[in-house]
């Protein structure tokens, strides 16, 4: 039976790929920061094997690789949302790069034969002119928050790796991926949770920042597919963009999500809530990856929106029997 270890196995992403790895019957290991909460993976938490583990901790990083020796390593552990990396420059970088560094080195050491994946991200391409959309592989870097630019540092170190240690690495860029369990700081998910909200209160009116923006929307549950396909049909070394290839606009993610809704909302804009470094449109091209793998996100938009206000609803059960 293959061995697959997730690096912050307890995060939106991380999650929904342990729940996809079981379904293929591969035994599931997962590193969970020690302070962060878990609820994402309570429902299979006996179907997993997790190690408590900070990135940033060598001698813990190492034993634990040691011990598990996987085949498969998806590497998500890191601070995943760019606005508040403004807040936080210091600790986006140290936890993302220095996390990873511990991680690949801690592979050469245990002399590893691991494929492992190493997740960047669309912000790697940051401010992106229209003449260069779709974005390809081959279009430049221009990060634009500190979270992407330990994205970029983070898909250089698994390329070094790579050249230099000859570890099987491979890198993906995945656009926007959307879906229940998403942190409230992400725009489909911070939606999903107001109108819940509203719905309680029998109506009223959402406050929105920039609808304008275009994004790249794949569904959660595609993108974790796509993470299994890159290592085991994936060329180390290089790096694939992943993703749906088409942009659609916040306003009309909105608009769908109020069909969903089960009151009248009403929306408002507030300039307030702009950010000034917010990139217009973005979207890629997913070609190269498609090509060798097959692989493309099937999933419906209005299916992902509906389970993401559905799981804020039941979230919001949980909470009610709670208190």
């Amino acid at each position: 039976m293959k061995k697959a270890l997730i690096t912050g196995i307890a995060g939106f992403a991380g999650s929904h790929l342990a729940e996809f790895l079981l379904t293929k019957k591969i035994k599931v290991f997962g590193f969970y920061h020690p302070e962060h909460p878990t609820e994402n993976i309570d429902h299979i938490r006996d179907k997993l094997e997790l190690v408590a583990c900070d990135m940033l901790d060598e001698k813990k990083v190492n034993a634990a690789l040691g011990t598990i020796n996987p085949d498969y390593l998806f590497h998500l552990a890191a601070f995943s949302s760019p606005a508040q990396s403004f807040a936080i420059p210091r600790e986006t970088l140290e936890n993302n790069i220095v996390g990873e560094l511990t991680l690949l080195e801690a592979l050469v050491q245990n002399k590893s034969r691991a494929r492992i994946l190493v997740i960047g991200s669309a912000d790697e391409y940051g401010k992106i002119s229209e003449k260069n959309l779709p974005a390809d592989e081959t279009t430049p870097l221009a990060p634009l928050s500190p979270y992407a630019v330990s994205k970029v540092a983070q898909d250089f170190l698994g390329l070094q790796f790579f050249l230099h240690h000859k570890l099987h690495v491979v890198r993906v860029r995945p656009f926007n991926h959307i879906g229940p369990r998403q942190g409230a700081s992400f725009v489909v998910s911070a939606f999903a949770g107001r109108i819940v909200r509203l719905e309680k209160e029998g109506g009223g009116t959402i406050v929105v920042g920039n609808l304008e923006s275009w994004r790249d929307f794949t569904d959660v549950r595609d993108m974790v597919q796509a993470y299994l396909l890159a290592l085991e049909i994936g060329k180390p070394g290089e790096v694939y963009n992943l993703g749906s290839g088409r942009a659609v606009k916040i306003e009309e993610v909105l608009k769908m999500m109020l069909t969903l809704a089960k009151v009248k909302i009403e929306v408002r804009e507030d300039k307030k809530l702009f950010h000034p470094q917010d990139v217009k449109i973005i979207y890629c091209d997913f070609a190269k990856f498609k090509r060798e793998t097959g692989w493309h996100p099937k999933i419906p938009m209005k299916t992902t929106l509906f389970d993401t206000i559905e799981y804020e609803r039941e979230k919001s059960r949980w909470h009610k029997k709670e208190h």
